[in-house]
């Protein structure tokens, strides 16, 4: 299928390539809307060849499979990567998010919600922890605090840490949000359309100021 110059196909196996380097390559917020229109277009010239024996029918349809290959392991590759992201910043042993401007408006959102969770279980396991110690001997207060204060970022002292921990509010971006510093002493690079678990006094003020709206999450 030739290119067009207006609208120039993306090379997927380049992609591939640089991708099996230990970096995300920075793909545009489009990225995946722009593979599946590509993908579209060799299918729909595929169905319009008459002959299945054609010289052109088999280099559209090896060509289709060549894309569909290459973009699964280009998202299983990513996936990988941004998990990896997420895990190193729930446990604090990553302070700057190193690939978030190289990851499309999905990979973001999905980035957003594993970063979420992974804090929310380790903060769960290690309440959990901290409570049978507690039950099992008194005398480990202090090695206690001192795991929290590793384990837990600092909260400012007005706010009540129950409150911090364990109420969240899901929303959902209106507009794009500079990075801030939320009442868990995380940074948040928000994007329009991002959805987000945002502890509740950081939700409530982009829901004040019209910047998000929030989700109801069924169980």
């Amino acid at each position: 299928m030739p290119d067009n110059p207006e609208n120039p196909r993306i090379n997927l196996h380049n992609i591939l390539r640089e991708e099996r380097k230990s970096k995300l390559v920075p793909l545009e917020n489009d990225f995946y809307e722009k593979v599946a229109g590509q993908i579209r277009e060799l299918q729909d010239e595929k169905n319009r060849i008459e002959d299945n024996y054609s010289t052109k029918y088999a280099i559209i349809d090896d060509e289709l499979k060549t894309a569909r290959k290459s973009i699964e392991n280009i998202i299983e590759r990513r996936i990988g990567k941004i998990i990896k992201e997420a895990s190193l910043r729930a446990s604090s042993k990553q302070k700057e998010k190193q690939d978030i401007e190289s990851m499309t408006q999905e990979e973001r959102r999905f980035y957003n919600r594993l970063l979420e969770l992974n804090t929310e279980i380790r903060r769960e396991l290690l309440d959990k922890i901290i409570k049978k110690d507690k039950q099992a001997s008194g005398s480990q207060g202090a090695a206690i605090q001192e795991i929290q204060k590793k384990e837990t970022p600092k909260e400012p002292p007005f706010e009540d840490k129950k409150d911090i921990s364990k109420e969240y509010i899901v929303v959902r971006l209106l507009k794009d949000i500079p990075t801030f510093v939320g009442v868990d002493g995380r940074n948040y690079t928000l994007a329009k359309e991002d959805i987000a678990v945002l502890s509740t006094v950081n939700a409530k003020a982009l829901i004040n100021r019209k910047a998000a709206i929030q989700i109801t999450v069924k169980r």
